[in-house]
């Protein structure tokens, strides 16, 4: 009977010696390769060190995969320490071998698709990428690098099902994805729109968003329309980026659609009696209220009005940029015809050398071109007065902004003090 407890009891000892020793052999293993495997630097004086140690970390590598040769962490470990170096010839070795002992993970063979393509086998890589994007097809990254290969290999068509089925898993690559396909298909709209297939929301809007940013505003619009209409970052970016390419009937039917406005409305100057709330800083065709413009205040007014129950005030406190705009609001309009512009102003004890006035601008052109200008808004005390501006519209006009601000000063500072309030803005084609 001892005999018998102690042969189990030098046994229990041997297994556990050599459990221990097989957790250790593999934890040394891992450590050696995984030192191996990070110590390059990212900058050029660590870039000099890390040159200096080369062998000795590739002896590391080599020590990890002596330690642990059948364990596919310590290839793979080994393998990118050689990446890094450029070494892809031994890289691929490496991978290889890490791939032939663990053959269902999707990210080794992804590296070994890498690596083979490193070493100017395509067709090795595309073989491995292919395995990694079976073994995980829901997964972004295996389909990113397939697509990339079939774009250098030059499968076009082909490359950009797995990119866009890359970017339908991660939509932040959308941006990505459009810009390569603008790059690849000569920068054809309806050619970008034939190969990516945006089918999802998110897909139509980042795409919208890449055609108004290269002056593609019809192309943005066609995709705004088939995405569900919705107020919300992407839309108000949508129609900033529309609005600076100057595409403003598309960017008119953004913000109605948004703003449940008929598309009808586009000619029409919105809210003309000031009736409405005001948004400071909002993007769109309503008014603009320029935030913080120094020493002026505007408000809504409702002790003092023309029409309606309310009026806007701007009340002048000192000195500030007279030639800032302070209220603009962009209005569709049609090339070379003609339009009648009429506003109400009333002034209370106002003084300064440069006084306020309406100008009326060509928005469709780069260099705002003046089409009209109203005298200066000032009135008797208590008493209205009414302002009309008759003006035509040029060739390419197709929008125009009406902006309050001062005339030029040719005194600096130049303040100004006392208060304006306008009403009855309205604008009628003649």
């Amino acid at each position: 009977m001892k005999t018998k407890r102690l042969i189990v009891a030098v046994l229990a000892s041997v297994l556990c010696g050599w459990g221990i020793w097989q957790t250790a052999r593999v934890g040394l293993a891992r450590t050696l390769a995984q030192y191996a495997a990070r110590q390059r630097g990212d900058n050029s004086a660590d870039f000099v060190l890390w040159l200096a140690r080369v062998n000795t970390e590739n002896g590391a590598g080599d020590r990890a995969v002596a330690l642990l040769p059948g364990d596919a962490e310590t290839h793979f470990a080994r393998g990118n320490a050689l990446q890094r170096l450029e070494d892809y010839p031994q890289a691929r070795e490496e991978f290889e071998r890490a791939v032939q002992l663990r053959p269902r993970d999707y990210y080794l063979w992804m590296l070994l698709g890498i690596t083979r393509d490193d070493n100017r086998d395509q067709e090795g890589a595309l073989r491995a990428l292919r395995q990694s994007v079976a073994l995980a097809p829901s997964y972004a990254q295996p389909r990113w690098q397939l697509g990339n290969l079939l774009l250098r290999m030059g499968q076009s068509d082909q490359a950009f099902v797995e990119l866009r089925r890359a970017a339908e898993s991660t939509p932040s690559l959308w941006p990505n994805v459009d810009d390569l396909a603008w790059g690849i298909y000569g920068h054809d709209a309806g050619a970008v729109v034939r190969v990516l297939q945006p089918a999802s929301d998110t897909a139509r809007m980042a795409l919208a968003l890449f055609f108004a940013r290269h002056n593609q505003g019809a192309a943005a619009l066609d995709q705004f329309r088939l995405a569900i209409v919705k107020s919300d970052e992407s839309t108000e970016s949508l129609l900033g980026e529309l609005l600076r390419a100057r595409a403003f009937r598309e960017a008119y039917e953004v913000w109605a659609r948004t703003h449940g406005v008929p598309l009808t409305d586009g000619g029409l100057i919105r809210d003309g009696g000031f009736e409405g709330v005001l948004t400071i800083g909002q993007t769109g065709f309503g008014w603009q209220i320029t935030p913080d413009v120094v020493n002026v205040a505007m408000s809504i007014d409702e002790g003092a009005h023309q029409n309606g129950a309310r009026s806007l005030r701007i009340d002048f406190r000192g000195n500030s940029n007279p030639t800032s705009p302070l209220v603009t609001q962009i209005i569709l309009v049609k090339p070379l015809s003609h339009y009648h512009f009429g506003l109400a102003a009333l002034s209370k004890d106002f003084v300064s050398a440069a006084d306020p006035v309406i100008t009326l601008n060509d928005a469709s052109d780069p260099k705002n071109l003046v089409l009209a200008q109203s005298p200066p808004l000032r009135s008797e005390p208590n008493v209205w007065r009414e302002f009309a501006i008759d003006f035509t519209t040029n060739a390419g006009t197709q929008a125009i902004t009406i902006t309050l601000a001062r005339q030029a000063c040719a005194n600096d500072p130049c303040p100004a003090f006392g208060t304006v309030w306008l009403d009855s803005v309205v604008l009628t084609a003649r």
